[in-house]
């Protein structure tokens, strides 16, 4: 991974990709759009200057059509844009969520709580330059298996879109790679800050909500880039792949979505659980005194029995409304690279005839 800048407030560090997004005068959605601009341009630019392959094929009978390649190239450049983009969007939804995390949390939790908007811990720079080298090396291997199948020679190679292939595919490589280091990374993190330092408070288990907000940012960067990927195969002509992949992707956007929130789930039973038995122990020593007739016993008794029902009824997900009914539409997203796939052949195919 190219070089990052120590974070001085603590002993973290900001990745690259994040500081492109700080630096850059652009804001957010105009960086992720440059992003997009220079990768997919780029290789425009490429197929035009070399003609190998041209960006698109006249038969003839006049109908234009587009070589496969130019359609990887596409999805590619997507691929590049989300996985830094949605980097991006990780560090500034866990400066969004701090402060609601930390009262989420025990006071022992709240250093580390504020860490994951900080960066990456310095601990972790050899690993996850490693992770990128790692990579890095997988895309240049993906190049000299496409020099030997395709092109035959370096030069040859060199002279077509391969060009674009052996300078963007080791970067994305090694950015996919250290992204899911990273993913992993988080994901021990926030379970051993839940598992040593959650705070259960059942009269106000709303404050638990943050959890949830963090696991459906999960599922979303989950579903999104699964949406991404499945550019490649989700087509209108290939449907039964497409719904077997979108399956695939709902299920483990929901894996995701469950794994962020099941740990809290089960510390709001155990505190149920635990508050309950209290309960029960104080209604054994009533008991008899109300059954034998005493009126104050039968009156604490009662007022047990109704906190009894409403510890029972308290939610045990740290999850509100919205945020269930938004997790319910984001399992729809998988479903757009179809819709994608044919709107992008259709409205190509009436801005080329229309200029044929």
């Amino acid at each position: 991974m190219p070089h990052a800048e120590l974070d001085p407030k603590s002993d973290r560090y900001t990745p690259m990709e994040n500081l492109l997004y700080r630096r850059s005068p652009f804001g957010f959605w105009g960086t992720t759009i440059a992003i997009f601009v220079i990768s997919f341009g780029s290789f425009l630019l490429i197929c035009h200057i070399t003609q190998r392959p041209p960006i698109y094929e006249v038969a003839a009978d006049g109908s234009i059509s587009f070589p496969s390649v130019v359609w990887i190239g596409f999805v590619l450049s997507m691929i590049l844009t989300s996985a830094l983009s949605l980097s991006e969007n990780g560090v500034r939804l866990w400066r969004a969520v701090e402060e609601d995390l930390v009262r989420a949390l025990k006071p022992s939790g709240e250093n580390a709580a504020r860490a994951f908007a900080a960066g990456v811990p310095v601990s972790w720079r050899g690993r996850y330059l490693g992770f990128f080298a790692a990579g890095a090396l997988a895309g240049l291997g993906f190049n000299a298996f496409m020099i030997v199948v395709n092109a035959g020679t370096l030069e040859r190679y060199l002279s077509s879109i391969g060009l674009w292939f052996l300078v963007f595919a080791p970067f994305l490589y090694g950015l996919g790679v250290r992204a899911g280091v990273d993913v992993a990374r988080e994901s021990s993190e926030l379970k051993t800050l839940v598992r040593d330092h959650l705070q259960v408070d059942l009269y106000h288990l709303d404050r638990l909500h943050v959890l949830g907000r963090i696991g459906l940012r999960a599922a979303l960067s989950w579903l999104l880039m699964a949406a991404v990927l499945l550019l490649f195969v989700a087509a209108p002509s290939q449907m039964t792949m497409g719904l077997i992949s979108i399956g695939i992707s709902i299920a483990g956007g929901m894996w995701v979505f469950w794994s962020a929130v099941k740990p809290a789930h089960e510390q709001i039973r155990e505190a149920k659980s635990a508050e309950l038995e209290r309960i029960h122990e104080r209604m054994a020593l009533l008991r008899d005194a109300a059954l034998a007739g005493d009126v104050e016993a039968a009156s604490a008794l009662a007022g047990l029995t109704d906190y009894e029902q409403w510890i029972e009824q308290r939610p045990e997900w740290p999850l509100s409304p919205s945020v269930t009914q938004r997790f319910a539409l984001y399992i729809l997203i998988p479903v757009l690279p179809i819709i994608a796939s044919y709107l992008f052949e259709k409205v190509a195919d009436l801005v080329l005839g229309a200029t044929s």
